[in-house]
């Protein structure tokens, strides 16, 4: 039994590998396919944020109230909501739709994500990490940084939508704390 599981293993090595070498991810200036920040071989966004003279339960509050609001899928989920350290972890879905056109396949690409955020007094760090693409069709994720598309260009455009999508989320968690109108 041991001697199958070592075969089943080094084939399951090398097709990962063989898939790998036909897509090898493309970094350019620190940046995968020149468009997703890449930082510990992860594609990983940081925003810090000074919100003046707020305090860390404040932020907290604020934050973690966004995030329950901003929470789209049912697979969302916040795994840890630690008032005291001021911490928020979990992972959430953001979904990219592409329109088909002469030059693109079009398609609708389902990503998730881990997000960190950190509240400390007047400042907050928010992470975006882990992120995946999930397979629609069957429970299968794959890592972005291991993700491999037939075109180059239809990849490109998903990335850039992607990038686009995750910055506007930041923009929009900054917006919600460090603007947070009280009623």
């Amino acid at each position: 039994m041991n001697s199958l599981f070592l075969t089943v293993l080094a084939a399951g090595l090398f097709l990962v590998g063989s898939a790998q070498a036909q897509c090898p991810p493309t970094l350019t200036n620190g940046k995968l396919h020149g468009i997703l920040p890449v930082m510990n071989q992860a594609v990983t966004y940081t925003d810090v944020v000074d919100c003046g003279s707020v305090s860390q339960v404040e932020l907290f509050r604020r934050a973690r109230l966004w995030i329950m609001q901003s929470s789209h899928s049912a697979n969302d989920n916040v795994s840890l909501s630690d008032r005291e350290t001021g911490d928020l972890v979990g992972r959430m879905t953001q979904v990219v739709t592409l329109p088909r056109s002469e030059s693109s396949a079009g398609g609708v690409y389902s990503f998730r994500f881990s997000f960190m955020v950190e509240c400390t007094n007047r400042k907050y760090r928010a992470t975006i990490t882990q992120i995946t693409v999930e397979d629609t069709g069957n429970a299968r994720s794959t890592p972005i940084e291991l993700y491999c598309q037939k075109g180059d260009r239809d990849l490109q455009a998903i990335y850039a939508e992607l990038d686009k999508q995750v910055n506007h989320t930041l923009a929009l968690l900054q917006e919600n704390v460090k603007h947070y109108k009280p009623f």
